[in-house]
């Protein structure tokens, strides 16, 4: 489809609108390690006690099935402190952060629609769960992104597994989803002040 590119897609050329420093540009692992998924439990997530203070819409909660490395580690580390950051969002950061979410879903829907047409018999494979609270409707859909991660992480493992995708175009387009997770991550450090109405960086 002309959505999804027919080379490897490769991460985009950093923003200069996003603030630097906070998480890592490294696409995870394929490989699969062992204990089940091989990955350490999650024994508490970063920001916890922030996040409790937050009021919520309408408190719900959802079961996260996860076996690669990068959502676990979004998870402990950045999920409360982005969940805690949308709740308090507003004007020209929560237009940001909206569009950021929109175009995040829209490319994993583009992307899980192109490596299924490669026909890949999906390989069962271990998964971790964790419940995760959403307090925010805009915090669901950021859990729905990292779904659609782990669906795309599982196809371009399956895929590589039945050499229908190359080493190389598979990390890519790791990398890249990746790099459109951390992005979002990037919007929620800067305060409210700091967008204008219209969702763009105020200049200093």
């Amino acid at each position: 489809m002309a959505a999804v590119p027919e080379t490897a897609p490769q991460p985009d050329a950093p923003s200069g609108n996003v603030a630097q420093g906070r998480v890592s540009d490294a696409p995870a692992a394929l490989t699969l390690v062992a204990s089940a998924t091989g990955l350490k439990p999650i024994e508490r997530l970063t920001s916890d006690t922030r996040y409790a203070k937050i009021i919520p819409d309408e408190a719900q909660t959802t079961l996260l099935r996860y076996s690669s490395l990068f959502v676990r580690t979004f998870i402990r580390s950045d999920y409360n402190f982005c969940a805690t950051k949308i709740s308090v969002a507003r004007d020209g950061k929560l237009r940001a952060l909206e569009q950021a979410m929109r175009e995040t879903g829209e490319w994993f829907r583009m992307a899980n629609d192109w490596i299924e047409q490669l026909g890949a018999r999906t390989l069962p494979r271990p998964f971790e769960t964790i419940e995760l609270e959403v307090k925010r409707p805009l915090a669901g859909q950021l859990v729905r992104c990292l779904t659609q991660y782990e669906r795309l992480f599982e196809r371009a493992f399956s895929a590589r597994a039945g050499q229908v995708l190359s080493e190389e175009r598979c990390t890519a387009m790791l990398a890249n989803a990746e790099k459109k997770l951390n992005r979002i991550v990037q919007l929620c450090i800067p305060d409210n002040e700091e967008y204008e109405p219209d969702g763009s960086r105020r200049e200093h």
